[in-house]
C-alpha cells in the first residue's frame, strides 16, 4: 500500500501536476479578514492579523493584503501615511475599513494608491494633514471611497482630496474641510469617468483667508459632481476647466462664498442642472471661456452676487444669478431655472458679457430663459422642471423619487413634467403632529396626531408605536394605551397617505407611580391653583377644585415628586411661569413637597425657587424663602365638596347666610352652604373650608362659642381632628379644647364644641 501510493507521488510530478493543490485545503483556512487593533494588549506588527493577534499599526496589514480580503481597523490614533501597493478585481476587491473610532493623524498623515485598482475604502478618517492631500489616488481605476471625514489643518495649502490619472471610480459621502485649501477635491486633465456623490465641502467663506480656492476642480472628461454640499471657496464652488468636457453638476447646494458658485471656464457639453446656489459674492453660475454647448438648466439661485456679506470683496465687480460672457453666451441654453436676486423684479439677475439685465432683458439680449422665474418663493420651483435637460437626475439630491403635486398644474418639459427645480424635490410627504396625554391613575397615554397635515394626499394610516412593544395601525388619529407598568417609554406615530409616503414624530412620557390627587388652596388669596390645557400658566384664581385645579402627586425618586395637570395630562414645570407642558419627567419637572409648621404646603422646583403666587395670581418659582405667598392649604380631592349630615337630627350642617353666621345643621337637602372642603394640615389635623363664603370654620372662643366660618388662615381654633366612629359616622374635635363638635339641642342650637364624650349628636355621616 504504501508503494503504490508513493508511486502515484512520483507519478503526479513526473506528469507536471502540481504538490501546491494539497496545500489549499489549509491555505482556504486562512483569514480574509486582517485586523489591525491599537489598543489591544495582543497586538503585534510581526503576527499573524487575525482578530485575537491583531497587527498594531496599519501599514503591516496593508502589506499582507490580496484581492478579496479586507483590513479591518480599530479605534485608535495612527500617526501614518498608509500606501496601498496591491490590486483587487473587479468581482474581489481590497477594503480597507475604519470599523471602530479610528483616526489617521499628523502633517504626512492619509492614504495613498498609485497604479493599483479595483480598491474600497470605507469609513476613512483622516486628520490634522498639512503636507500631503488627505486621500492621493494617482493611475488607479475601479476606486470605491465610500464615507470618510478629512480635516485638514490649518497651514494646509494641499487638496484634501487629490485625483491624479484616475478613472472609474466613486466618492461617495465624503466630508472635507480645511482652513486655506488649494481645493477639496482636485481631478487633473487625465482624471476621467469618476463620481463625486453626496460630498460635504467646506472652508472658509472669507476672501482673505485663501487666494482662488476651489471646491471641487475638475480639469478632465466625462466626470460628474451629484447631490453633494459645497460651502466657502474663495475662487469657485465647483470649477469645470477647458478639458473637462461633458461634465455633469446636478443636485448640488452650493451656498456662501467669496468667489462664483459654479464656474465652466471653456469646458464643451456641461450639464449645470438642478443645483441650489446661494450667498456666492460673484455669479452663482458663470459660463466663460470658449464653453460650447453649455445646459444651464432647473437650478434655483438667490442673492448671488451682491455683496452683502462681509466676506465679500467689495472692490470686486458685482455677480449676477446667471453670467454668460464671450463666446461662450451664444451657445449656452439657459432655462427653466429659478432667480431671485433679493429685490423683485430682479433687474441686475442676470449679466451677458458683463451688462447686468433683468429677466425679460436678458431674453431679448439672449434669445434663452424663457421659462425662467424671477421669484423669491420656492413653491415656483415646484412641478415645473425641464426633466429632458442634459445632467436630469431622476432622483433628487436626497435620493428621491420625483413626486407630482396634484393639486399644481404640472408646467415643466420633457418625460416627468411634473419634476421640480433645484436640487430638493418637493415630496409632498405629511407632516406627523403628537400630543400626548397621562392619566397616572388608570397608567393610560392618550396619543393624539389629529394635528398631522397630509402630504399630497390625505392622510390614511396612522402607526402609534407605545415603546413597550404595543403597536396600533388604524385610520384614526387618536389611539389611547394602559401600561402594565410605570416607566419612562417613548411614543411615536407614523402617519402616512395612499402614496406611501410618511412622516414620524415621538414623544417622551413618564409613567409615574400616582401617590395622591389633591387640589392647591393659596393662602394668601384662599384660591384654588387651576390650569386646563398644554400652555397656560397654572393661576390660583379657583373657588372650588373643579376637574382644572385637580393634580397627581407622582414618586419621582429620592424623595422628590412630579406634579400633573389631570386636566392637561402633563406634568408641571418651570418655564419663566409654572405650566403644565412636560409628558416626561427630568429634573426639571420635579419637585420637593414641604410641609410647613402650620399645615400648609411648600413646592420647592428642582431644588432651587419656591413656588408661589405672584400678583397676578399666577405661580411662579422665583422665591429663595417660604412666605405667605409660598404657602398653599394641601386638599385631598376624595375630601373636597363633602356635605354633613347631623345624626342629632337627620339634617345637613350649613353656614347659615352665606358664612354670616353660626354653622348649624338644619337643612334638608345640600346646596352652596352645605359643602366643605376637608384641608389636610397634617398629623391628622384637618381644616374646615366653607364654599359658602370661601372661610374657615374656627372653634370660637377658644370653643366657648358656636362655631362659625369666618377665617382666612387655620391657627389653633381652626384645626380638628376627624375621628371615624364603628357604625360609619364621623366625629369632631377641635383641637384648641379637645372637646367634640355637637349639634346641641338636638340640632335646634348652632354647632359648639364643648362635649367630652360621643353620643348620637357628636356624630356626623359624611356626604359627597
Amino acid at each position: 500500500m504504501r508503494n503504490s501510493s508513493l508511486a502515484g507521488l512520483t507519478a503526479l510530478a513526473l506528469t507536471g501536476g502540481s504538490l501546491l493543490s494539497l496545500a489549499t485545503p489549509a491555505q482556504a483556512a486562512d483569514t480574509t479578514v486582517r485586523y489591525v487593533r491599537q489598543t489591544s494588549t495582543a497586538c503585534s506588527d510581526t503576527g499573524a492579523g487575525t482578530l485575537a493577534e491583531p497587527f498594531c499599526s496599519i501599514a503591516p496589514a496593508v502589506a499582507h493584503v490580496s484581492a478579496g480580503q479586507t483590513v479591518d481597523i480599530g479605534a485608535g490614533t495612527y500617526a501614518e501615511r498608509v500606501t496601498i501597493a496591491e490590486s483587487g478585481t473587479a468581482d474581489q476587491p481590497i477594503t480597507i475599513v475604519m470599523s471602530g473610532a479610528a483616526t489617521l493623524s499628523g502633517p504626512t498623515a492619509g492614504v495613498v494608491v498609485d497604479g493599483q485598482h479595483d480598491i474600497a475604502l470605507q469609513n476613512l478618517r483622516v486628520a490634522k494633514t498639512v503636507e500631503v492631500p488627505a486621500l492621493d489616488l494617482r493611475n488607479a481605476s475601479g476606486m470605491t471611497v465610500n464615507a470618510g471625514s478629512l480635516l485638514m489643518g490649518d497651514a494646509a495649502a494641499v487638496p484634501v482630496v487629490r485625483l491624479t490619472g484616475v478613472t472609474r471610480s466613486t466618492l461617495t459621502k465624503i466630508v472635507a474641510k480645511g482652513t486655506g485649501l488649494s481645493s477639496a477635491v482636485s481631478m487633473d486633465a487625465d482624471t476621467t469617468g469618476v463620481v463625486v456623490r453626496s460630498g460635504v465641502l467646506i472652508s472658509p467663506t472669507d476672501a482673505g483667508l485663501a487666494d482662488q480656492s476651489v471646491g471641487i476642480r475638475i480639469e478632465g472628461p466625462d466626470n460628474t459632481v451629484l447631490n453633494s454640499t459645497v460651502s466657502g471657496f474663495t475662487g469657485a464652488a465647483i470649477a469645470v476647466g477647458p478639458g473637462a468636457a461633458d461634465t455633469v453638476v446636478a443636485n448640488n447646494q452650493v451656498q456662501g462664498g467669496a468667489g462664483v458658485g459654479i464656474h465652466n471656464r471653456g469646458a464643451a457639453r456641461t450639464a449645470i442642472t438642478n443645483n441650489n446656489v446661494r450667498g456666492r459674492c460673484l455669479d452663482g453660475i458663470r459660463v466663460d471661456g470658449a464653453s460650447s454647448g453649455v445646459s444651464v438648466q432647473n437650478n434655483v439661485l438667490t442673492s448671488n452676487g451682491l455683496f452683502g456679506q462681509s466676506y465679500c470683496d467689495r472692490s470686486a465687480e458685482p455677480g449676477a444669478e446667471i453670467g454668460l460672457y464671450g463666446a461662450a453666451a451664444g451657445s449656452t441654453v439657459v432655462d427653466y431655472n429659478n432667480t431671485y436676486h433679493f429685490a423683485s423684479p430682479s433687474e441686475s439677475a442676470y449679466s451677458w458679457n458683463g451688462t447686468h439685465l433683468g429677466l425679460a432683458a436678458f431674453r431679448t439680449a439672449s434669445g434663452q430663459a424663457a421659462h425662467d422665474r424671477d421669484t423669491p418663493y420656492s413653491t415656483e420651483a415646484e412641478d415645473s422642471a425641464n426633466s429632458a435637460a442634459p445632467g436630469f437626475q431622476a432622483t433628487d439630491g436626497a435620493g428621491n423619487a420625483r413626486a407630482d403635486n396634484p393639486r399644481r398644474p404640472d408646467t415643466g418639459a420633457g418625460p416627468i413634467p411634473w419634476a421640480d427645480r433645484g436640487a430638493t424635490e418637493f415630496l409632498g410627504s405629511p407632516l406627523a403632529w403628537l400630543q400626548t396625554k397621562l392619566d397616572l391613575g388608570t397608567r393610560t397615554v392618550t396619543a393624539d396626531a389629529s394635528g398631522s397635515t397630509a402630504g399630497y394626499v390625505p392622510i390614511t394610516s396612522y402607526v402609534f408605536d407605545f415603546g413597550d412593544g404595543t403597536v396600533v395601525t388604524q385610520d384614526k388619529p387618536v389611539a389611547s394605551h394602559v401600561y402594565q407598568t410605570t416607566g419612562s417609554y417613548t411614543v411615536s406615530v407614523t402617519v402616512s397617505g395612499s402614496d406611501n409616503r410618511g412622516n414620524t414624530t415621538s414623544q417622551r412620557v413618564s409613567m409615574l407611580r400616582r401617590t395622591g390627587t389633591i387640589g392647591l388652596l393659596s393662602l394668601v388669596n384662599l384660591r384654588y391653583a387651576a390650569t386646563s390645557s398644554v400652555g397656560q400658566v397654572v393661576a390660583a384664581d379657583k373657588t372650588i377644585p373643579g376637574a382644572d385645579a385637580q393634580f397627581d402627586l407622582a414618586d419621582a425618586g429620592n424623595g422628590k415628586v412630579a406634579v400633573l395637570s389631570r386636566a392637561a395630562g402633563r406634568y408641571l414645570v418651570n418655564s419663566g411661569a409654572i405650566l403644565p407642558n412636560s409628558q416626561a419627567v427630568t429634573d426639571e419637572e420635579t419637585f420637593d413637597l414641604i410641609r410647613n409648621a402650620d399645615g400648609t404646603v411648600s413646592l420647592r422646583w428642582s431644588g432651587r425657587g419656591y413656588v408661589g403666587v405672584n400678583a397676578s395670581a399666577q405661580l411662579v418659582a422665583t422665591a429663595t424663602a417660604i412666605g405667605t405667598r409660598e404657602k398653599f392649604y394641601r386638599v385631598n380631592v376624595a375630601d373636597a365638596d363633602r356635605s354633613f349630615k347631623a345624626g342629632a337630627n337627620g339634617r345637613y350642617v350649613t353656614a347659615e347666610s352665606g358664612g354670616t353666621k353660626p354653622l348649624i345643621a338644619n337643612r334638608t337637602s345640600v346646596g352652596p352652604w352645605e359643602r366643605f372642603d376637608l384641608v389636610d394640615l397634617g398629623n391628622g389635623q384637618f381644616g374646615l373650608f366653607a364654599r359658602a363664603n370661601n372661610r374657615f370654620v374656627c372653634a370660637d372662643g377658644t370653643g366657648t362659642k358656636p362655631l362659625i366660618a369666618n377665617r382666612t388662615s387655620v391657627g389653633a381654633w381652626e384645626k380638628f381632628a376627624l375621628l371615624p366612629n364603628a357604625d360609619g359616622t364621623v366625629s369632631f374635635k377641635a383641637t384648641v379644647n379637645s372637646r367634640y363638635v355637637t349639634a346641641d339641642s338636638g340640632g335646634a342650637k348652632p354647632l359648639i364644641a364643648n362635649r367630652t364624650a360621643i353620643g348620637p349628636w357628636e356624630r356626623f355621616t359624611l356626604g359627597s
